[in-house]
């Protein structure tokens, strides 16, 4: 067996798990932090519902703030027009977290608009990292997707109020993200948000 290769090989992973544990939030403290779940300073709209399933074992941690910052949609003719929504994402926590998806749905007056995805979920260690979103600890991340809405018969009347701007969205999904301590213990949670905008 070739020893070279096999040694190259080690060296490769030896030298992605420093990278993955930079990058995630090493910092000097062996656990994340316990952070209380009361949050009274969200401001605007923000992320509801969602999966608790938290032990007793497990750090607590405070899932991220996800707002809406805009929606604009421009008529790209008679009967399509581009919407894109901007999303703000805060990390309210001592450590980096990776925001991997935000699937969402765009309604206006309980009709579906339109429906996209920002990022992806990651499919294991191999896979691609291009798609995840690092936001560091106390910070805000914007990510914006930009989707084609068909005029039909049946969203005529919505169609036509959200491209002369009078109406008000309602933004419903699921958000996915992970938070890994200095220790590489990772928690990962999907959760569901409904806002509205403006």
């Amino acid at each position: 067996m070739n020893t070279k290769a096999i040694y190259a090989a080690g060296g490769g992973i030896a030298v992605a798990a420093v990278i993955v544990f930079f990058v995630l939030g090493a910092n000097n403290n062996s656990q994340l932090p316990g952070i209380s779940n009361s949050n009274n300073n969200n401001q605007g709209a923000n992320s509801t519902g969602g999966a608790s399933g938290s032990s007793s074992n497990a750090p607590n941690i405070m899932p991220p703030v996800i707002n809406v910052k805009d929606i604009a949609v421009k008529k790209a003719g008679d009967s399509h027009a581009n919407v894109q929504v901007t999303f703000t994402v805060k990390n309210p926590n001592n450590t980096t977290m990776i925001l991997e998806t935000i699937h969402y749905n765009v309604n206006v007056d309980g009709l579906r608009m339109t429906i996209g995805d920002v990022g992806q979920s990651a499919q294991g260690f191999l896979d691609s990292q291009s798609n995840l979103f690092p936001i560091v600890s106390g910070s805000t991340l914007t990510a914006k997707d930009t989707q084609t809405v068909e005029r039909n018969s049946a969203i005529a009347g919505a169609w036509d109020k959200m491209v002369a701007g009078n109406t008000t969205f309602t933004v419903d999904g699921t958000y996915s993200y992970r938070l890994t301590a200095a220790n590489l213990q990772t928690t990962a949670e999907d959760r569901d948000f409904s806002l509205t905008f403006p």
